[in-house]
């Protein structure tokens, strides 16, 4: 932003004659002087309502317009000297790049020959931001503007809410960089901020530098002070690092380091480390001095393969998060507990890689689970590495008749108990059928699947566990679909039930592994949609129960999920499961949702009971009884918003908080209060710490905001 540049004429290029200029001008035309360059390209032109030619001066009035490039300058008056090879312009000078207005200045004085100008008074404006400069005067020389007594700011120029004063700053257009000495902020013009130096990018190109720093206060922690700063050396990767302190507690370094590649994928990491002080951690009993942490996020399609190769698409997936304990993401911003797999205490690390074929598949997959609830995870199993070839599903010999083959061997592994490698071999034959003029399809599948489990570690306590067997897969399902006047449905149902045949069964199985084929089971499932008339989701139904046959609690859970949408605002969803062993409800979630152009609302509920069946993978594990609600409401230069969770069984707000945000055109303050219960891993393990403070946001659009914490 902010570019002006008026090249230097050279004296071999003048190519004109006021006297054959003024001659053949007609009479309605504007005089103009012209310059040309060796391809014979007007570079530089010089027009007025009326010209005076006095020796060496052209003197333009009226309507003064110099014309370069790209851009020209109008004014009152003109004056040319050709032998300096300098012009002044006088009186309401503005400049205009395209159609828009790029400065303004009563005065301005530009010597041609060395690329430098006076201008006074001065006035600059970036049309996109609407951020502009105004000074008392400004020189211009090789593409930095040097101003006296400027003011910066966003807002109205004839009252502006807030504005930047100082007595001298430099303005580099190329860089588009604007440095100010002794910059004073003023609300208004009342001074509330003093700053020795201040230097900021004024466009929107990454540049390496100072952010502006977070100040907090708290009564445990004491003052709060992080200063980032910002690396971006080139346009594919940057970095921020963010030294911290907390007067009463200890120090320590962040990083947020992104990357794009040459597919335009990113990549992400976040790392760092804070110490606290020995007094601090003996006087909270800290399990942990040091709290570290690590972690990556990146996805990537065809990393090695090539379309014409046998294996044409490869993949990798990773989301890795190891840290210490919970405290290393409260002691970070935001962004990485938002980026972490966390599901309650659990947090689950994720890295894998494919390779497909149209026939065969590979894959090698790594899950690594932590518990920030406890002090060690050393007895939590591991999955470190799982590699697993696929054959695609294939006709065999006759029409109907398919197979597929998997191979999987499976790597558990912790330092404390036992350990286990376990190999599968899986191969399912499939003959399908459809029936009824195809409204019902019937497959009957034999599978054969062997498995074989080694233990370490185990002191001998475990045999190698070996199953052998071939059971029975039968599956029914249908969908059907029908248009009504002005509503649309579709069903599915299916049955799938599994028969044991043939096994062999030898050694020790863990809880830990499931072995399919082991008992008889059936499993059934319907889905069913409905349409408006303009073919819009309005209503989803899903249920799902199983049947154990040669099981004490033969009867499985029943999960049943409902989501309907009243209109674009109105939501719910209900999602249940039901233990019939129990005779009540496992667990629910139940959500009602508005979001409308001004409005936002929610009221939830979630519960889990201690009994429910346990799936990591889903985050089902551990007891909980929360309700949720929120709501967030814009007037015109207003926003307002609260939100709570409370435990009802154990009667307590787990958090609760608000507060509200103004916008006045260029300047933005909030008000934030918030409470909140949060976990600290000590020695005896995860403790809740009540946490209560007031965040005041202040934002000068759009250079500067800052959060300003103070609590407890």
């Amino acid at each position: 932003m902010f570019k002006i540049h008026i090249k230097p004429i050279k004296p071999t290029l003048i190519a004109f004659s006021l006297a054959v200029a003024f001659a053949l001008q007609p009479l309605h035309a504007r005089p103009s002087v012209k310059q040309f360059d060796k391809n014979q390209e007007a570079i530089f032109e010089f027009l007025a309502d009326d010209m005076e030619y006095d020796k060496s001066i052209i003197i333009g009035k009226g309507h003064a317009t110099v014309i370069n490039l790209d851009y020209y300058v109008s004014a009152d008056l003109a004056t040319y000297n050709t032998n300096t090879r300098e012009i002044t312009l006088k009186g309401n000078v503005n400049a205009y790049k395209g159609n828009a207005l790029y400065l303004k200045a009563q005065e301005i004085k530009i010597k041609l020959q060395e690329d430098y100008s006076f201008l006074e008074p001065f006035y600059l404006q970036d049309s996109t931001s609407g951020l502009w400069v105004e000074a008392k005067s400004a020189e211009y020389n090789q593409n930095i503007y040097a101003m006296q007594d400027a003011s910066v700011s966003t807002c109205s120029v004839n009252n502006p809410i807030w504005q930047l004063k100082a007595s001298e700053s430099a303005y580099d257009i190329s860089k588009e960089w604007l440095t100010l000495w002794h910059p004073k902020l003023c609300i208004y013009d009342v001074p509330v901020l003093y700053f020795p130096y201040l230097s900021f990018s004024a466009g929107y190109k990454r540049k390496s530098g100072l952010l502006y720093p977070v100040l907090g206060s708290s009564k445990d922690d004491g003052i709060l002070y992080s200063q980032p700063f910002y690396i971006a050396t080139d346009d594919w990767w940057d970095m921020t690092l963010t030294p911290t302190m907390r007067s009463k507690r200890g120090g320590g370094i962040y990083s947020e380091f992104r990357m794009v590649d040459d597919k335009e994928q990113m990549l992400w990491a976040n790392f760092g480390a804070f110490i606290d002080s020995k007094s601090y951690q003996q006087t909270y009993e800290l399990e942990n001095q040091t709290h570290y942490g690590f972690q990556l996020k990146y996805e990537r399609k065809d990393l090695l393969t090539k379309a014409q190769s046998y294996f044409y698409e490869d993949g990798l997936y990773a989301d890795i998060s190891q840290v210490s304990d919970v405290d290393y993401f409260r002691l970070t911003d935001g962004k990485a507990q938002n980026n972490a797999d966390l599901q309650g205490s659990l947090l689950t690390s994720r890295l894998n890689y494919f390779l497909k074929s149209d026939s065969d598949y590979i894959g090698i997959y790594g899950r690594y689970y932590s518990d920030l609830s406890k002090t060690s995870n050393a007895e939590t199993l591991q999955t470190l590495p799982q590699v697993q070839y696929h054959r695609q599903i294939d006709n065999l010999f006759i029409d109907d008749l398919y197979y597929s083959f998997d191979y999987q061997i499976k790597h558990y592994t912790r330092p404390v108990g036992y350990r286990a490698i376990q190999q599968e071999v899986e191969l399912p034959l499939l003959y399908s059928k459809a029936f009824a003029n195809d409204y019902v399809n019937i497959s009957v599948s034999p599978v054969f699947y062997a498995t074989q489990v080694d233990y370490q570690n185990d002191k001998g306590a475990l045999d190698t566990g070996r199953y052998l067997t071939q059971h029975w897969q039968f599956k029914a399902n249908t969908d059907l679909a029908k248009q009504y006047e002005n509503f649309g449905h579709t069903m599915g149902f299916e049955a799938l039930y599994t028969l044991p045949g043939f096994k062999d069964k030898k050694g020790d199985f863990t809880n830990f592994f499931t072995l399919p084929g082991d008992r008889q089971e059936l499993r059934l499932s319907a889905v069913q949609y409905f349409y408006d008339a303009q073919n819009i989701l309005k209503l989803s139904h899903r249920m799902r129960q199983y049947f154990y046959l040669e099981s004490d609690s033969q009867i499985g859970e029943f999960e049943n999920e409902v989501q309907y949408f009243y209109d674009y605002s109105w939501s719910f969803l209900s999602d249940i499961f039901y233990a019939h062993s129990e005779n009540r409800i496992s667990e629910a979630t139940h959500k009602l949702r508005y979001d409308g152009e001004y409005f936002n609302a929610y009221v939830g509920h979630f519960f889990r009971d201690s009994f429910a069946e346990v799936d990591w993978s889903r985050g089902r594990y551990g007891e909980a009884n929360y309700i949720m609600a929120g709501f967030e409401k814009e007037f015109a230069n207003l926003e307002i918003f609260a939100s709570l969770g409370y435990d009802y069984k154990e009667d307590y707000f787990k958090t609760w908080q608000v507060g509200f945000e103004t916008t006045i055109r260029c300047f933005a303050f909030g008000i934030k209060y918030v409470s909140e219960i949060y976990p600290k891993l000590t020695t005896r393990g995860a403790e809740a710490q009540d946490d209560k403070y007031v965040l005041f946001t202040i934002k000068f659009i759009p250079l500067l905001s800052a959060d300003v914490r103070a609590g407890s």
